[in-house]
């Protein structure tokens, strides 16, 4: 006979900042669709808050903002960044015991060690991290590997979300072993129509007619928007009225890639539209999606462009793979080749039924394989496993 659950129970979901990334939007989706009959949602910031901070209030879910610096591979081990993260684990831990906290969530390296440890340090029963990109951080930065090991040890699940970043972790990552689930990212699939791309960006208006290719990115270096830039030199070249869309925070290289832009002549060619609330939209307006990311765990922006219908062309790397099907949902290119992006780019312009029909077997896809309720039932099966009291869901 089942156990019933009497009271919810308290899920922390911590996270470095509440930004418009990729990563904190699914986590976002996922607090507004979990079970509130099991689960009780709060969010912490642990560095800091931001634009989705009124979303979360929206729902009615308590945020509380840290405001630490801490323990992250930019800035080492040295005794400040110690000092930062021992303070931010011993207040994290008294907040969760306050909150009554069953289940604490992390997401993103910044955030995966403070919280395991204070998690730990507050007696959590369950306390799962997050793993969504790469090994990128353990290249460049030489205590990043410690980080995540750390994390790793302290937590009970290590989360990932493509069999790429399961592949990284098992290979560049330590006590792993026995703690890993899959759970693929989501994607809500009852999209709006798509508006003329002018109503969304005026910056557009005047370019009716004129193919649109759009890259949802933020301005990483990884991210690969130097790329494009060169890829668009070459179909502009064919199709003068191409019109690129870039959407994203700057995160270190937007001024570089501005530089670029103007010193290739292809200002008029580029929208930099900044961090949108409406990136689905201007998706769902566009001709074509773009990925030409060096590396990626698993791309909400492929699942969103497949979810309205449009062919993709992305970089075969991580995770792209197990969402883009070459040839029938799009097209897979190597990194860092320019010349590679541009011919698979112009090869759907012109041949737009040829695109349509990716676009429909995108979508198709992506409501089969990678719909939002097919993620949060996953989260919720996995927390059901680390809190006996949860086995009946």
């Amino acid at each position: 006979m089942h156990a019933e659950v009497q009271t919810p129970v308290r899920v922390a979901y911590v996270l470095p900042y509440l930004v418009l990334g990729g990563t904190e939007k699914q986590v976002c989706e996922l607090v507004a669709r979990i079970d509130r009959r099991r689960f009780e949602p709060i969010v912490i910031g642990a560095a800091g808050g931001g634009a989705l901070e009124p979303e979360f209030a929206r729902m009615g879910v308590p945020v509380r903002i840290l405001g630490y610096r801490g323990l992250t591979p930019q800035r080492g081990m040295g005794w400040r960044s110690l000092r930062d993260a021992a303070a931010c684990i011993f207040h994290m831990a008294a907040l969760l015991r306050r909150e009554r906290v069953g289940i604490v969530h992390s997401y993103l390296p910044a955030a995966n060690f403070v919280a395991a440890a204070a998690g730990k340090i507050a007696g959590i029963p369950a306390r799962v991290v997050s793993k969504r990109a790469l090994s990128r951080d353990r290249k460049r930065y030489p205590y990043a590997s410690w980080i995540e090991n750390a994390g790793n040890l302290l937590a009970n699940t290590v989360m990932v979300n493509s069999t790429a970043v399961e592949k990284d972790v098992m290979e560049n990552e330590r006590f792993w072993n026995g703690k890993i689930r899959l759970v693929y990212n989501g994607i809500d699939t009852a999209l709006p129509g798509p508006e003329p791309i002018e109503r969304l960006l005026p910056e557009a208006a005047g370019s009716e007619g004129a193919p649109v290719i759009t890259y949802v990115g933020n301005f990483y270096p990884y991210k690969g928007h130097s790329d494009l830039i060169n890829a668009a030199r070459i179909v502009v070249e064919e199709l003068p009225s191409a019109q690129f869309v870039l959407v994203g925070r700057d995160a270190g290289c937007l001024p570089a890639i501005r530089e670029e832009i103007a010193a290739l002549g292809l200002g008029s060619r580029f929208i930099l539209a900044g961090s949108r609330h409406d990136a689905a939209g201007i998706i769902a307006a566009s001709t074509l999606v773009v990925h030409p990311s060096h590396e990626e765990g698993f791309s909400n922006t492929i699942l969103e462009a497949m979810a309205a219908g449009k062919a993709v062309v992305a970089t075969a790397v991580g995770g792209n793979p197990e969402a883009v099907v070459d040839g029938e949902t799009g097209i897979l290119v190597p990194p860092r080749d320019p010349p590679a992006i541009a011919a698979a780019l112009l090869s759907l312009l012109r041949n737009p039924d040829r695109a349509q029909a990716m676009g429909e077997a995108g979508r198709r896809l992506v409501r089969e394989r990678f719909p939002m309720e097919k993620m949060v039932r996953g989260v919720e099966r996995l927390y059901a496993t680390l809190y006996p009291v949860l086995i009946s869901g």
